[in-house]
């Protein structure tokens, strides 16, 4: 009886992790239904350009919630970025390396800048974030008033191109969750879930909490401004509102990719997996025959839905724990 009850506990309290597979397989059912044969792997090539954008932020996004945070400026780095790359990036291969180099760069810069204000001056994450979007947002505006620039073909033809008859872009998807693998073990993978659950047990632990919580920022940022590339390549322009979306989107991927702090589970692919349920609900409504208007209410909805049932994971898991201590 008693390992009944175990086993039950364990499967609740891992049920998040496997809640963000049964909505994509729902959402894969019901577009089949509904659009028979449409789901074959040129539709995934095509999708997967889509997903990655905000694969690569909900990723950084997921990083920052575990040690108990959140970035957004991640839409502010996304819009400048973007901009960047569509007004001044050069038409030469060297000079397209270099350039996406930079705004790498200033990703990670942008990241670290976020991190040691939050670390040193004691900042509220949600504030920190925020006030440093407006930064980058204004400064989109001014390199970009309105949508448009224009973008080497060489540029978007590589981000773009096949390697036989698989794009770029599913190929990253596959390298990100392999990536997301060894990151789990490495130190900074162990680190950051120390961090998020117990900073003074971490800091007592011999854990650097500010490294930790700069370098996590660092990542984040580093993402953001990937994607911005990958969004510029995409749409061969900029938008200096390019990445507004993103701090909603990136936020839910992160959150319906069953990330939790009091768990300590995280997983690449399955903000990856949260990504792709932000990206296919436009699809599933047009199978459907729902306005697309309604796209944003249903994404709303099934964000409430998982922050609902991680807190309930979370309140399960620490009634557990405290089981146990007694």
């Amino acid at each position: 009886m008693g390992n009944q009850k175990n086993r039950l506990q364990r499967s609740f309290s891992n049920l998040n992790i496997w809640i963000p597979y049964m909505i994509l397989a729902i959402i894969l059912i019901i577009m089949g239904i509904y659009q028979p044969g449409v789901i074959n792997f040129n539709w995934l090539n095509r999708q997967a350009d889509a997903w990655v954008t905000l694969a690569l932020a909900g990723i950084g996004q997921t990083l920052v919630f575990m040690i108990g945070g959140t970035d957004l400026s991640v839409g502010g780095v996304i819009s400048f970025t973007n901009c960047l790359a569509a007004v001044y990036m050069p038409q030469s291969v060297p000079g397209i390396l270099a350039f996406s180099l930079g705004i790498l760069l200033i990703g990670v810069l942008a990241g670290a800048f976020n991190g040691f204000i939050i670390v040193k001056f004691r900042l509220q994450p949600f504030i920190a974030t925020l006030t440093t979007w407006a930064i980058w947002s204004g400064a989109a505006l001014c390199i970009l008033s309105v949508d448009g620039g224009k973008v080497p073909s060489l540029f978007t033809k590589a981000l773009l191109h096949k390697f036989g008859s698989v794009k770029v872009s599913l190929l990253l998807l596959a390298a990100l969750i392999v990536i997301g693998i060894f990151f789990k073990a490495s130190r900074l993978g162990i680190a950051l879930v120390s961090v998020g659950s117990n900073e003074k047990g971490a800091y007592f632990g011999g854990i650097s909490v500010t490294r930790t919580k700069i370098l996590v920022y660092m990542i984040s940022g580093l993402l953001a401004a990937a994607s911005g590339l990958f969004r510029t390549a995409q749409v061969a322009s900029g938008s200096p509102t390019a990445g507004d979306s993103f701090i909603l989107l990136s936020c839910a991927s992160a959150v319906i990719g069953g990330c939790s702090v009091a768990t300590g589970y995280y997983s690449f692919a399955g903000a990856i997996v949260g990504a792709v349920i932000m990206r296919l609900l436009t699809g599933l409504m047009v199978a459907t025959g729902v306005s697309s208007y309604m796209t944003s209410l249903l994404q709303g909805v099934i964000l409430i839905l998982a922050v609902c049932l991680s807190s309930f994971t979370a309140l399960f898991h620490n009634r557990k724990k405290m089981e146990v201590d007694v």
